[in-house]
């Protein structure tokens, strides 16, 4: 390489630097550092949105800083404002206290009893367009009012919305304790053919009510302490109607702030093992905690989950391991739409109401195979009960509609104004024993 073409490659690399330094301040200084500012920042963390006749009732949860050196426990305080929409309630947040909202840290919305009567997503369009609010926060309907379930106080963290993060989680959506949806799953699920979703049903309980439930599936437990739980269970199931007729108010006094941990009293915990089915943004109807189970299983695969069934009139609780689901739809040379939904598992016997011998409760001695067909065919049962259920409430759960605009375009004009009812489903259940 010449001398000249030396001297003009390193003029190159200059300028290249030079452009790169000049794009870099200019990131630096076009940032919003001025808003950062913890002491003019309202850093939400949930958001609960009820609905009246005059607009929006949101309550907005914020994070209170607390000196580390002091020693005390993380606190928030609850806001609450009213708007004709969404966004100018919380605008509310900053002309009543100063206060810029950040939903740079809001990782739950709740729904309020009244605003699932109608398209939630009068509400939820404003959490997708904020640029600063992540479409992977949690998502979840109430009974009665939001802001009252957030002022909840529970032991289980000084943040009432962390408790029922907790709640929420992924490992309870593995396990099948509660079918969990984040905001992105939810929106594809309203914005797809399919126009359906779900979000679970988040109740406060005390604590004597919520400890030894199992959440998900129908126990031995349960079936011993008589029919009076069982009849409270079914009422409590059917108690959140949101089609039907509004009850009380859900929004509580306009423009007042309520200490996060809560005037409730006494401290509760959360429970989110009934699932709220919802087509086009409307809530319909509730599945049981042992549908929510049996969707759960059906919907992907879960780990690590425990089922009870009774096989000879006696209860067997199975841990399952892992299992998998597949949802395959066609139409038939007869022209008729099939859904098949097809579940595989591996499970132990993890208990039984019964004393058992040395043998049987050592890993060597194999589970009986009628408990696993007893198992495979009450769980393909309640998978079938969900579908229809489902059906019943004109929502298309397991997304035949999108399926059918995939996989047989075909036939979609023809068939996707009455698919839920002309499909017919079939539901195979296969539990291999573990050694």
């Amino acid at each position: 390489m010449s001398k000249r073409s030396r001297a003009a490659h390193s003029r190159n690399s200059v300028g290249w630097y030079l452009l790169i330094a000049a794009l870099l301040l200019f990131f630096f200084f076009s940032n919003d550092f001025g808003l950062i500012d913890i002491q003019k920042t309202a850093l939400v963390m949930a958001v609960g949105i009820d609905r009246d006749e005059e607009g929006f009732v949101v309550t907005a949860q914020i994070a209170v800083p607390q000196s580390s050196a002091q020693g005390k426990e993380a606190q928030a305080v609850q806001l609450e404002s009213r708007g004709e929409t969404v966004g100018d309630a919380l605008e509310q947040i900053n002309v009543k206290t100063g206060w810029y909202p950040k939903l740079v840290f809001c990782n739950l919305i709740v729904l309020g009893e009244e605003a699932v009567r109608r398209n939630v997503f009068d509400a939820l369009d404003f959490f997708l367009r904020d640029e600063y609010m992540s479409d992977g926060c949690l998502v979840a309907a109430c009974e009665g009012s939001a802001g009252d379930l957030l002022d909840t106080a529970t032991p289980i963290d000084p943040i009432s919305s962390v408790a029922a993060q907790k709640v929420l989680s992924r490992h309870a959506s593995k396990v099948g304790t509660v079918a969990s949806v984040t905001l992105r799953e939810f929106a594809i699920g309203y914005f797809s053919a399919s126009r359906s979703g779900w979000l679970p049903v988040l109740k406060a309980e005390s604590l004597q009510e919520s400890s030894g439930g199992n959440g998900g599936n129908a126990s031995g437990e349960e079936q011993g302490q008589g029919s009076d739980q069982g009849q409270n269970q079914e009422q409590n199931a059917g108690a959140f109607t949101p089609t039907a007729a509004a009850g009380e108010e859900s929004g509580s006094g306009s423009g007042s702030g309520k200490s996060g941990s809560g005037g409730g009293g006494t401290e509760q915990t959360f429970s989110a093992a009934q699932t709220l089915l919802f087509s086009e943004g409307v809530g319909r109807g509730i599945l049981t905690p042992e549908e929510t189970f049996a969707f759960c299983i059906a919907n992907g695969g879960l780990r690590l989950a425990t089922y009870t069934t009774e096989s000879d009139g006696a209860a067997y609780t199975l841990n399952i391991k892992k299992s998998r689901a597949s949802a395959k739809f066609r139409v038939d040379k007869n022209g008729v739409p099939r859904l098949v939904i097809r579940v595989k598992a591996s499970a132990g016997l993890e208990s039984t109401a019964f004393s058992q011998t040395v043998p049987e409760i050592s890993d060597t001695h194999p589970l009986p195979e009628e408990v696993l067909t007893d198992a495979e065919n009450a769980l393909s049962a309640q998978i079938l009960e969900v579908f229809e259920k489902s059906r019943a409430d004109g929502c298309d759960l397991f997304e035949v509609t999108e399926k059918l605009r995939k996989f047989e375009n075909d036939y979609y004009s023809a068939y996707r104004d009455d698919i839920l009812g002309r499909v017919l489903p079939q539901v195979e259940v296969k539990i291999s024993a573990l050694r």
